[in-house]
């Protein structure tokens, strides 16, 4: 995170929203969805009221520009898909593409050398070049980056069947319309669609002509995930990264034979996995956002929120909560060493250490 100096705390919720609170006492929370956000501005002076800004993110001024991206850096670090507006990606962190698959595809047990670096880091690359994952030295975490295309209009919302619209009538929507009455609507309707598509087309190939650059285009994305808490897509590179990570440390032979048996299971699945797909560029529903900021309380960067919890940084220590039967605490020191919980009231810890 760039902003760490003027940042006292930050936390992504158990709906992936974002809240982020600086030491001047301002505060900023991002919506789950990444495309709006709202700062409020703590009052210097007692007799003059808070101000407050509710903005896309996108469209984000360069006053507030800087807070905005180190808010988003942290969202797409933890979240499981990532926010990517093309305005707020440096250019240097894009590159044109005129073809990217939506899969990794994993090297083989047999033909899997990996990379196994001074520092302890264990690397397994995707064989297209497509997703590096890296294993961390103490092997209770990891990282993953992934190459993403940039977040665009989502073309594919439409009402649901049955939902009707907001024209509808109930009886329309239960079938109760003549033929020729639903002859009409569905001749409206498919002519509504081809205008539609008309002016996407259109609008596509004013993009392509004056900037064919910028119409696709993508970047690098940073997950950095625990092992206990592993989404089916990382599974089979984790577990060829930790059979490469327990060689190197010259385990005991049953603990390779529970790495070999876990690499098994996660190969079952194959060696292909679907990366992460950026979000939308806009919010289908934005008028369901709802901010946490409690006006009357006059303290509120005293105050800890009452809702769960995923990831939470302050003062360059990240604590995690993983969700499951048994909920998990994790805190990671920033050396590379981890503190994770154990038993059901977690009243014990252990520390792994590199």
């Amino acid at each position: 995170i760039t902003m760490e100096s003027n940042v006292s705390l930050m936390i992504m919720y158990d709906d992936e929203s974002v809240e982020v609170c600086y030491r001047n006492e301002d505060r900023l929370l991002l919506s789950p969805c990444g495309c709006e956000f709202v700062l409020v501005k703590a009052c210097r002076e007692p007799p003059l009221a808070e101000a407050r800004v509710r903005q896309r993110t996108r469209f984000t001024t360069s006053t507030h520009k800087e807070m905005i991206t180190g808010a988003l850096t942290f969202r797409n670090t933890h979240a499981s898909r990532p926010y990517l507006p093309a305005e707020l990606i440096p250019a240097d962190h894009k590159k044109p593409f005129f073809s990217i698959g939506s899969e990794a595809k994993w090297p083989e047990l047999s033909s899997c050398a990996g990379e196994l670096r001074c520092g302890g880091e264990t690397i397994i690359r995707s064989e297209e070049g497509r997703a590096v994952l890296t294993l961390a030295p103490s092997g209770e975490e990891f990282s993953v980056r992934y190459t993403c295309s940039l977040s665009s209009h989502d073309q594919n919302h439409s009402t649901q069947p049955g939902a009707g619209g907001p024209g509808s009538s109930p009886g329309a929507a239960a079938g109760d319309d003549t033929d020729e009455e639903q002859l009409g609507r569905r001749k409206r309707k498919d002519s509504s669609v081809i205008t539609k598509n008309r002016k996407v087309c259109i609008r596509h190939q004013e993009t392509q002509k004056g900037k064919p650059e910028a119409a696709y285009q993508c970047t690098t994305v940073l997950q950095q995930l625990s092992r206990c808490c592993v989404a089916p897509r990382w599974r089979y590179p984790l577990s060829l990264a930790r059979r490469l990570h327990t060689a190197r440390l010259s385990e005991p032979e049953d603990a390779g034979a529970e790495e070999s048996r876990r690499l098994s299971q996660a190969a079952d699945g194959g060696r292909r996995s679907p990366l992460p797909q950026a979000l939308p560029l806009t919010c289908p529903s934005p008028h369901l956002h709802r901010w946490r900021f409690d006006p009357l309380f006059k303290n509120e960067h005293q105050q800890l929120p009452g809702d769960l919890v995923k990831v939470m940084w302050c003062h360059g220590t990240t604590y995690r909560v993983l969700s499951g039967g048994v909920p998990v605490v994790e805190v990671s020191l920033g050396d590379g060493s981890i503190i994770r919980s154990d038993g059901v009231l977690s009243s014990y810890f252990t520390h792994h250490k590199p």
